[in-house]
């Protein structure tokens, strides 16, 4: 059964997909594979990176230069380059997840003719981010949320990319191999993580890091600064634990690897993100049973151990098995106590809204 994700495009039409790499890349192929079977023409527009070259490996991909974090001069880039792909060829549909190559796209993809749809990322939990607030500001893209608690008139609900996900136990397995990756975001270091799961490694057990800008030589283990799209895959199989930054890309290749990530949060004021939406994307997937938290502090050393014995699925719509019951037993979700506590920055437990639990139909992978 299609969410609505699954119901904006019409079969058959010509589509043309945006997005930066990383976490907004992971995020429109999740959406787009929604559509797999519609006999859609598609094109690509990305970054030239390991992640775009694995992940699109076999689509139709236009290469942009590359805009950074809040980039106005290289949005201003992007604009020439959206110039020329959509003057030399028509789209039905301009579809994009962000970030800032969205606004360089979706305003004159609408001018020109096309239906321009921007999907707001999952992280965004509470509002839009920065390149939504400029998007909404023009009323013929059309805007998209995937949490009905913010949706508005200009905002329209149409379901969440994690929505019919759930968590199972599996057999007990002792942890001898742990993967940690803290993203490509560029320029932020991430040393808090790598202290925090160094600490935590169980002893004679194997570690690899894919540490992006987060430059180490102190560390056990092999240590990346990159690795492919399809190269992670491999190695989140391989792998007992799988430990990622909170960022929404990491998470839905470790739903889709079968395992439940353990997050490590980015906090803004200590110089490790543009801001703190790692936090509130942090608490949502707590709050759906999707994910444990990794604490910087000395406290929840066995978290690395209480992955390792959960598993993601999703439910055929025939099932009539109920999984749930048996992890109301177990520690997927943090007692409420541990919440409000918990170092996540910027949120208390007040300020993490209350929101419906996700339905139990079946959905598209």
């Amino acid at each position: 059964m299609m969410t609505g994700l699954g119901n904006l495009l019409e079969p058959g039409k010509r589509v043309l997909w945006v997005a930066s790499c990383g976490g907004h890349l992971a995020e429109l192929k999740k959406i787009a594979d929604l559509y797999s079977q519609s006999g859609l023409h598609e094109k690509w527009a990305t970054f030239d990176t390991p992640q775009s070259r694995s992940i699109l490996e076999r689509a139709d991909v236009l290469y942009l230069p590359r805009v950074g974090t809040r980039d106005a001069k290289g949005t201003l880039r992007a604009l020439a380059s959206a110039c020329r792909i959509l003057r030399n060829d028509s789209y039905d549909y301009v579809v994009s997840t962000g970030a800032a190559v969205a606004v360089s796209f979706l305003p004159l993809a609408a001018l020109l003719g096309s239906e321009a749809i921007y999907i707001e990322s999952l992280t965004r939990t509470q509002g839009p981010s920065t390149t939504g607030k400029i998007l909404q500001r023009f009323p013929r893209v059309h805007t998209y949320t995937q949490y009905e608690t913010w949706s508005d008139p200009r905002w329209k609900y149409v379901g969440s990319v994690l929505d019919n996900w759930k968590v199972r136990r599996r057999p007990y397995r002792k942890v001898r191999q742990v993967l940690v990756t803290l993203g490509t975001i560029h320029p932020y270091r991430f040393d808090r993580a790598v202290d925090a799961v160094a600490r935590r490694l169980p002893e004679g057990c194997s570690v690899i890091w894919q540490l992006g800008s987060t430059t180490r030589n102190d560390l056990p283990g092999t240590v990346h600064r990159d690795l492919g799209w399809t190269d992670m895959n491999r190695l989140i199989q391989e792998s007992d634990v799988f430990v990622c930054h909170a960022g929404v890309g990491s998470v839905l290749q470790a739903l889709d690897n079968g395992v439940v990530p353990v997050l490590a949060v980015r906090s803004a004021s200590l110089g490790e993100h543009v801001d703190d939406h790692q936090g509130s994307f942090a608490h949502e997937m707590i709050r759906r049973g999707l994910g444990k938290v990794l604490e910087f502090s000395e406290d929840g050393a066995a978290v690395l151990e209480e992955a390792a014995e959960l598993e993601p699925y999703i439910p055929s719509p025939a099932s009539t098995v109920d999984y749930e019951e048996p992890l109301r037993r177990g520690p997927v979700l943090l007692p409420a106590r541990r919440l409000a506590a918990h170092a996540l920055p910027g949120h208390s437990r007040e300020q993490v809204p209350s929101r419906r639990r996700p339905s139990r139909s079946g959905q598209a992978r």
